[in-house]
């Protein structure tokens, strides 16, 4: 889906205005294992994953990748904390596969949104989702048991778990790789 189809969805975008979307973002390819953002870096763009699949991770105080999220096609995806703050990320942002993004600079979102004033709901929708996301997130670890994660992981992205190694799936569900085998041999019977 092209972006400005995307934001048509969400937002009605006269001709013209999808022209312009559509000329303000710009194509990036990353290969497998290439980065979009990494901690320590002040994140100053927004993509939109036309291709491929990214993952979303820190890493914490003993050394450990801990997933946070994966980013499928037809999503936006940034750093949006040091995108909204101008300060550094604490967050890892690396392609899992070959993607292709269409990407837009803070600077020209700015633009964008005084040529286009709609843009600023749009802006307001992408936050509030990701603020439904992140707190889903937290409900889910914190009121779940690893099962009930894992069971509702297969059901609502069955895509993930055939497709992310395992070591990843089991970060975001906060759990150990040990303990998803076992949790997978036990579906299984």
């Amino acid at each position: 889906m092209m972006v400005s189809e995307y934001i048509h969805q969400i937002i009605a975008l006269l001709q013209p205005e999808k022209e312009c979307v559509e000329n303000a973002f710009k194509k990036m390819e990353l290969s497998k294992g290439d980065f979009l953002i990494k901690q320590g870096k002040v994140c100053d763009q927004v993509a939109f994953v036309v291709s491929g699949k990214l993952r979303n991770f820190y890493i914490d105080d003993a050394g450990n990748e801990v997933t946070c999220f994966f980013v499928t096609v037809d999503s936006f995806v940034s750093a949006f904390t040091s995108f909204l703050t101008n300060t550094p990320t604490h967050e890892n942002i690396t392609a899992l596969e070959d993607t292709v993004l269409r990407v837009i600079s803070k600077k020209d979102i700015e633009e964008l949104s005084i040529l286009i004033p709609k843009m600023q709901i749009f802006r307001r929708i992408i936050a509030e989702n990701l603020f439904i996301i992140m707190e889903k997130r937290i409900m889910m670890l914190q009121s779940q048991s690893a099962h009930e994660r894992y069971e509702k992981m297969l059901k609502e992205n069955p895509e993930i778990l055939l497709s992310v190694p395992l070591q990843y799936t089991a970060s975001f569900l906060g759990i150990t790789p040990q303990h998803l085998s076992r949790l997978r041999k036990e579906l299984q019977k």
